[in-house]
């Protein structure tokens, strides 16, 4: 059901476009054609086709049409023109090893806008989960193309061995042996991303060791009441719930720097913690994927903000 919204939802890049007065005399356009460009880029990673969306006002019955083309053999032509105060939503087939789409905007034959659009490789990524018990997590990536997953579970004199993994995701260990911070700082030492589910553990030790942050309290105790993200939801992200989101526990921090806090709830609180560690990407998420801490909904978010870790971004407008 997740994964079936997030295919369904898009971010944007706007375009504007007016007259060029050096057409040929005999080409008649309209005095002003404004179209907006939407070009998702977190669900070209999940799919296998780039949607463009386009608006635009046409002030005149000029045919308009969007060509479109990838590095690869396929090409086609979408014909705009009927019906062109509505909104257009189409789907560009992209093979997995396309890494590059153009596309032609036209009116009367003439190009009226061009840009190319850069398709970072979606190549598959192994996933290391390190956890006291089961996963919660796992469930966002099963029968997911794009990430496979370990589940490697705690031991206190256990010897780790994360070399082979892209990501890494830490969720419910609540004791953290020398072994296991030593192989962690290895993993961000060679600029790996992580995620962190955060509990109430010894932090002072982990704040020197892994740069983990400092936890004052837990808040929050009854589903009676609950926190809400404190402002606008990225359009970049895949899920449209963000309003309906409910946190009812989270942890509250001290000590950190106010350009680390990524993600605030409604007490000022932040929910997400975001560093750069010995040049890794790492995010710490101050609740949990617990029915006590939040509601099912909130998984959209985890799974937003674990996308945001992985791909900082997926197409680029190249124009």
């Amino acid at each position: 059901m997740i994964r079936s919204l997030y295919l369904s939802l898009i971010c944007f890049f706007l375009i504007s476009c007016n007259q060029n007065n050096d057409l040929k005399d005999n080409v008649l356009l309209s005095n002003e054609i404004t179209f907006d460009v939407f070009v998702n880029d977190y669900k070209l990673i999940d799919s296998d086709s780039l949607q463009v969306k386009l608006s635009f006002i046409n002030t005149d019955s000029s045919k308009v049409v969007l060509d479109w083309s990838t590095n690869d053999i396929m090409n086609g032509q979408f014909d705009l023109g009927r019906d062109s105060l509505n909104t257009h939503i189409k789907n560009i087939p992209v093979s997995q090893g396309a890494d590059s789409v153009f596309i032609d905007i036209k009116q009367n034959d003439i190009s009226i806008n061009s840009f190319s659009i850069k398709v970072e490789p979606r190549n598959q990524q192994k996933v290391v989960i390190v956890s006291d018990s089961e996963s919660n997590f796992s469930g966002l990536l099963n029968e997911n193309r794009l990430f496979t997953y370990d589940l490697i579970k705690t031991e206190s004199f256990k010897k780790y061995d994360f070399s082979g993994y892209d990501i890494m995701i830490v969720e419910s260990v609540k004791e953290f042996s020398d072994n296991l911070i030593r192989e962690i700082q290895k993993f961000m030492l060679r600029k790996k991303t992580i995620l962190y589910f955060m509990e109430n553990v010894n932090t002072a030790y982990l704040s020197q060791t892994l740069d983990y942050p400092t936890i004052k309290a837990i808040r929050g105790s009854s589903k009676n009441q609950f926190f809400k993200l404190d402002f606008e939801y990225p359009n970049k992200y895949l899920s449209s719930n963000s309003k309906e989101f409910q946190i009812f526990r989270f942890f509250e921090l001290k000590n950190y720097k106010s350009d680390e806090a990524f993600f605030k709830i409604s007490t000022n609180d932040p929910i997400v913690i975001k560093k750069n560690i010995f040049g890794s990407n790492v995010f710490f998420l101050a609740t949990k994927m617990d029915d006590d801490w939040n509601n099912e909904l909130f998984n959209e978010f985890i799974y937003d903000i674990f996308l945001d870790l992985v791909y900082s971004k997926i197409v680029v407008n190249e124009s």
